[in-house]
């Protein structure tokens, strides 16, 4: 990403999701990004007035690329069972250092806690919708059940983040065998 040509606002929010994938939460300010990009604080402050506004940028942008856009494509598929399986696929195979960067900096900042639990409650949100069409469930049934693989999926990410699928493969089981059963499928 870097070269000589002028970086656009989307450039810098890209590197620093790359940034911190890589290297996590220390390296984003203002000297560590421009060092690492080879630029010059002026063009970094061209499109962001501190860095707390360039954090949000960063937390706008990982909400939409690993919530939003895999909600998108996870809604492409037309049967129920099939989008779950999407769902599982995509979310296991997403490299997970962005979640965990993401995370670590909603500790420290309310407004980028805020735009996490946002996107908590649209993952939720869209699983708990899921499981419903895929089994008959009632609404809050689901949702609960859609928070259970939530937590699942978070605990995984930081226990097993380079085997998502193996950590939670069993626990996983005994959850749809029981989602089966209480649906009638059993």
């Amino acid at each position: 990403m870097t070269g000589n040509k002028r970086w656009r606002k989307e450039t810098w929010t890209e590197f620093g999701a790359e940034q911190l994938r890589q290297h996590g939460p220390s390296v984003l300010t203002v000297d560590s990004l421009c060092a690492a990009a080879g630029r010059t604080k002026g063009s970094f402050y061209h499109h962001f007035d501190t860095i707390d506004s360039f954090l949000i940028e960063l937390a706008k942008f990982w909400r939409t690329a690993e919530t939003d856009e895999v909600i998108e494509a996870v809604q492409q598929e037309a049967d129920p069972q099939a989008r779950l399986a999407r769902l599982v696929t995509l979310t296991n195979e997403t490299d997970h250092r962005l979640e965990a960067g993401m995370r670590a900096l909603s500790l420290g900042n309310e407004a980028i806690r805020s735009l996490v639990l946002a996107s908590d409650g649209a993952r939720v949100g869209f699983l708990g919708k899921l499981l419903a069409d895929a089994y008959g469930l009632e609404d809050e049934r689901a949702g609960h059940i859609a928070r259970l693989y939530h937590a699942l999926h978070l605990a995984a990410q930081f226990r097993s983040p380079d085997d998502i699928g193996g950590f939670s493969a069993g626990p996983t089981e005994l959850i749809r065998a029981w989602v089966r059963r209480d649906a009638g499928m059993e």
